[in-house]
C-alpha cells in the first residue's frame, strides 16, 4: 500500500517503477497487492527510488520478515499469543500516521470504534474543529504537514464500513452546539441515504455502559486490505496486529460491541434527538 502510494504520488506507472529497479511489472504489482513477499533488497531499492530517506528506508526494511518466513501456531508466545511478526508498531511519526490514514481509506472492509466522528463522515465545520492544530494530537486524514503521497490515496470503491460511535458523541459539542447539531443531522442523513443501498455504510451508537472491551483499546479497528485481515489501534503510534491471540480478542471485542449497539433506526432517532438538543443549546447561548 505504501509503495503504491509513493509511486502514484510521483505519477509513475508500474512499468516505470519496475524498470527503475530491474524487475517485472507483474512482480511489482504482486508486491503492491501483498500477493507475495517483497525481497528486502528490492524494497530498499524502491524506497530509495521514491526518495524515502535512508534512515526511514532502513527502518522499514529491517521490519520485514524474511521471504521464507512461515507463521506457525507453535511460535505464539506471551499473553498476546504472538508469533515474531504478528505485531508491528509504526513509530515513524508523520509517515506512520500517513500509512494509518491510507490503510483506513484503502481497506475493502472496515469495522471501527470511535469517540468522535471519523474521517469521511464529517461536515466541513466539524472537520475544521477536530483538526485544529491547536487541539489536534494527531490528524486522521490528510492535512498540511503530512507526507504528500497520502493526499493522493482515494477511498476504496464500495468499501464496506461499520462505524461504532461512542454515546458521548451525542452530547459533546465539538466546534460548538450549532456545528455539532449540523454534524449529527449529517450522520442521520447518511443513515437514511444508505437505507436503500447495499449496506456499504453502517453507523451505530454504542452505549457507554456497561464498559466493554473496545472501550479499553485506543481507537480499535479491523480492516481487510487486499484480502489480508488486520486489527489496528492508534495510541501513541499506529499498531497493527494479525494472526495473534491479541488480534482475535480485538476482532471479537468489536463484534461484541456491534451486537450491543443500537440498531439503525434507533441510532437514527438518537442522532436526530441529539441534534435537536444541540440546537436548543445554541439558541439558549
Amino acid at each position: 500500500m505504501y509503495l503504491r502510494g509513493l509511486r502514484e504520488a510521483q505519477g509513475e506507472t508500474l512499468r516505470d517503477a519496475a524498470q527503475a529497479v530491474g524487475r517485472s511489472v507483474s512482480a511489482l504489482s504482486r508486491w503492491e497487492r501483498a500477493d507475495s513477499p517483497i525481497p528486502p533488497l528490492v524494497c530498499g531499492q524502491l524506497l530509495h527510488h521514491y526518495g524515502v530517506s535512508r534512515p526511514h528506508t532502513g527502518y522499514l526494511v529491517k521490519s520485514l520478515p524474511s521471504q521464507h518466513y512461515v507463521r506457525d501456531a507453535s511460535q505464539e508466545q506471551g499473553d498476546g499469543q504472538r508469533a515474531p511478526f504478528d505485531h508491528w508498531i509504526d513509530v515513524a511519526g508523520a509517515q506512520g500516521m500517513a500509512r494509518h490514514i491510507a490503510m483506513m481509506r484503502m481497506a475493502s472492509e472496515v469495522i471501527e470504534y470511535d469517540v468522535m466522528v471519523p474521517a469521511g463522515l464529517r461536515t466541513q465545520a466539524y472537520r475544521e474543529a477536530v483538526l485544529d492544530p491547536a487541539v489536534c494530537l494527531r490528524a486522521d486524514e490528510p492535512v498540511l504537514g503530512l507526507p504528500q503521497w497520502v493526499h493522493h490515496m482515494p477511498w476504496a470503491p464500495g468499501q464496506q464500513r461499520t462505524v461504532l460511535l461512542d454515546e458521548t458523541v451525542l452530547t459533546r459539542p465539538v466546534g460548538g452546539p450549532q456545528v455539532m447539531a449540523h454534524q449529527l443531522r449529517h450522520l442521520a442523513g447518511l443513515i437514511t441515504a444508505d437505507a436503500s443501498g447495499p449496506g456499504a455504510l453502517d453507523i451505530r451508537i454504542l452505549p457507554m455502559s456497561p464498559v466493554r472491551f473496545v472501550h479499553t483499546v485506543p481507537w480499535p479497528a479491523e480492516v481487510v486490505l487486499h484480502g489480508h485481515r488486520l486489527t489496528i489501534n492508534c495510541g501513541i503510534a499506529p499498531s497493527y496486529e494479525t494472526g495473534s491471540g491479541a488480534a482475535r480478542r480485538i476482532s471479537a471485542g468489536l463484534r461484541q460491541a456491534l451486537s450491543c449497539a443500537h440498531g439503525r433506526e434507533e441510532t437514527h432517532a438518537l442522532l436526530r434527538h441529539a441534534a435537536d438538543a444541540m440546537e436548543r443549546r445554541s439558541n439558549t447561548a
